[in-house]
């Protein structure tokens, strides 16, 4: 299992794309619009990722005065006084990652979501649509003919289809690991919680929701476990150059809730595939179609996982651990 990590909070919720010639800004805010990021996209570079994360906090008229300027500057240098110089791409609720083929980046945005369980405060929500963007500007794209191949064959993978996330809890975990990274030491946790509070917004100050300190709600987003993330690659290049905030980590499989009793099902990306071209196991030790699946009760009259009482059962499936095939015939 990985290590555990302090409770973090994957804080932008709300993205705006912006888009000029030469730059893409990715302009992201807590849900309560009261503070906001913002990176830096070079679009001038055919081939490679050059993306700013200057990790300032804006203020909203902090980030109106910047978004005026990016706009009143592009017009000038564009000599367009009587048009915008800064266009409003798409609006958006979190990154899925980045991905190049032969050609240059895109960037993956998840631009509809549905909310299908609630956990201790925590909200967990399905992708119903997203929308993929081809970074470089055409005025340097160098065209590859094979480019709509490899694109259709990604796009082959249905991202509306079973995949989950949350902002504020570790979906690639167990209800029980996040109890135990949420119940460590009080010194402990308050020191690492105020570590991680100089770098990262709150996403539930401003909502009427208690923080740290009590029995309150705040993310559980510890080291996740790759093992059921299925966008780590996609997140690969810029996790060492962005804050955290901007990583949203997804699962593929289920999440339903009826009542008070959660069902999430997690579906390894190790040796995943089809059922009869993916059997047995690799030399890694990892089995075709594994799946954990774990089936959550809690108390109906208290929503948070301090004061509420919560039980968790886990199940593990997956192909026989042996080397051997199934003639499709």
């Amino acid at each position: 299992m990985p290590t555990a990590a302090a409770p973090i909070i994957s804080s932008v919720q709300k993205l705006v794309l912006y888009e000029t010639r030469a730059r893409y800004f990715l302009v992201g805010s807590n849900n309560a619009e009261t503070k906001y990021r913002v990176l830096k996209i070079d679009r001038t570079e055919p081939k490679d990722l050059v993306i700013i994360d200057d990790r300032h906090v804006y203020t909203q008229q902090e980030v109106r005065e910047l978004l005026g300027r990016l706009d009143l500057g592009n017009r000038t240098k564009m000599g367009q006084k009587g048009s915008s110089g800064l266009f409003r791409a798409v609006s958006a609720f979190g990154v899925v990652g980045f991905v190049r083929f032969l050609e240059g980046y895109y960037i993956v945005l998840i631009t509809k979501r549905r909310k299908m369980a609630d956990i201790g405060g925590h909200a967990i929500y399905k992708v119903e649509d997203t929308n993929m963007i081809y970074i470089p500007n055409d005025s340097v794209r160098v065209t590859h003919p094979d480019e709509a191949r490899y694109l259709r064959i990604f796009q082959n993978v249905d991202l509306s289809s079973n995949f989950y996330f949350s902002y504020s809890y570790d979906l690639s975990h167990s209800l029980q690991y996040n109890l135990t990274v949420l119940r460590m030491p009080l010194e402990m946790l308050k020191s690492e919680m105020t570590q991680n509070r100089q770098e990262s917004f709150d996403i539930f100050e401003d909502e009427g929701l208690i923080t740290q300190g009590g029995s309150g709600v705040f993310g559980i987003c510890s080291e996740p476990y790759m093992k059921y993330v299925w966008n780590g690659e996609l997140l690969d290049i810029i996790k060492s150059t962005v804050h955290r905030d901007w990583l949203l980590y997804i699962i593929h499989g289920f999440c339903g809730q009826s009542m008070y009793v959660t069902l999430i099902a997690r579906r390894s990306s190790k040796f995943a595939g089809t059922r009869f071209l993916k059997r047995g196991a690799n030399c890694e030790g990892d089995v075709a179609n594994e799946v954990e699946t774990e089936q959550i009760l809690c108390d109906a009259s208290v929503m948070s996982f301090t004061a509420g009482s919560y039980s968790s059962y886990v199940q593990v499936r997956g192909s026989v651990p042996l080397y051997w095939s199934q003639d499709i015939s």
